[in-house]
C-alpha cells in the first residue's frame, strides 16, 4: 500500500532539522541524510525535472 501522508503534512520551518531520508544523487549513489548531520546541506527539487514538455 502507497504512504502518500506527507503529501497533507505541514512543511518543515526553515533552520529546523530534516527528518531521515535516503536518496540517489546525480550519479545514482544513494546518499543517506543522517551521515550528513552536522554538515550544511543544500537540497534541491527539480519537480519537472525527466518530464517530457
Amino acid at each position: 500500500m502507497l504512504q502518500l501522508g506527507w503529501l497533507w503534512s505541514d512543511p518543515l520551518k526553515v533552520g529546523s532539522p530534516a527528518p531521515p531520508f535516503k536518496l540517489k544523487d546525480h550519479a545514482g549513489n544513494l546518499v543517506d541524510i543522517t551521515k550528513l548531520r552536522g554538515k550544511n546541506v543544500i537540497l534541491v527539487f527539480y519537480p519537472a525535472d525527466d518530464t517530457p514538455g
